[in-house]
């Protein structure tokens, strides 16, 4: 799967209480980022003073790609994190309802499917509206696949974007019909 992970920085300073404890969320959550001293680097003060209109120091701060988090629960980052970086989620396999699922913060995303002579049609996919237009259908099939070859299924692309998104790799070309 390609790289789909925005850039994440934290302006912060190295004494700052608070500061620490983003770099340890950060850590935990195991995604590249870049802390931007801005007490002692005035390019990084002057980097964070130009996220507001009001040009103060507001630190800490996390920017991921173009969302800034002045000061955030740790909840609000994974929130975050999980919208702007669909790849990072678990796709699951609810054979009960036959159909594969992405959880985005209680929204679901799925692909439908059918299963006739050992093979599974995968029939319909969407991603709700509001999410539509950030990647996350493509992570959504790409995903698939790989827990559907996981699994040791068959597959055949009944979908029209199920079926380009297949076309478009030539790892998938050749293992989805």
């Amino acid at each position: 799967m390609e790289n789909t992970i925005p850039t994440i920085k934290l302006y912060g300073a190295d004494g700052c209480h608070k500061t620490h404890y983003y770099k340890l969320v950060l850590d935990d959550i195991g995604l590249p980022y870049t802390f931007l001293d801005v007490e002692a680097n005035q390019d990084h003060a002057e980097e964070l003073r130009g996220l507001y209109e009001n040009r103060k120091l507001n630190f800490p701060t996390i920017t991921i790609g173009e969302k800034k988090l002045r000061n955030p629960y740790k909840e609000e980052i994974i929130k975050w994190m999980n919208k702007l970086i669909p790849s990072r989620l678990e796709i699951q396999h609810e054979k009960e309802n036959s159909r594969f699922t992405l959880d985005i913060n209680g929204e679901i995303a799925k692909i439908d499917y059918r299963l006739r002579d050992g093979k599974m049609y995968l029939e319909h996919s969407e991603v709700p509206r509001n999410l539509r237009g950030q990647g996350i259908g493509k992570v959504l099939v790409e995903k698939t696949f790989e827990k559907l070859t996981e699994e040791n299924y068959k597959a055949v692309a009944v979908c029209s974007y199920i079926r380009a998104v297949k076309n478009r790799s030539e790892h998938w070309k050749s293992i989805i019909e």
